[in-house]
């Protein structure tokens, strides 16, 4: 399966989509704002609508692309 990236640490702030995969072997999906890049551990930090934060580890992205739309705005 031919992997498809298209989002960077220089993205933050901006709506993003991943699916990806996790160390387990079964496949996850987020949508949310792009919080922060995890330089050592190679993680982006997804803030989803919910409030919560996934974890998506770079090395496991299948596709990841930025969501057209307004972001939302973050959180104090």
């Amino acid at each position: 399966m031919e992997r498809r990236n298209q989002v960077s640490a220089d993205d933050l702030g901006k709506r993003v989509s991943f699916q990806f995969e996790l160390p387990n072997g079964y496949l996850s999906e987020v949508v949310g704002i792009l919080e922060t890049y995890d330089h050592p551990a190679e993680t982006y930090l997804v803030r989803t609508k919910d409030g919560g934060l996934a974890r998506v580890p770079r090395r496991g992205v299948l596709f990841g692309k930025i969501v057209s739309g307004s972001p939302r705005p973050r959180a104090s």
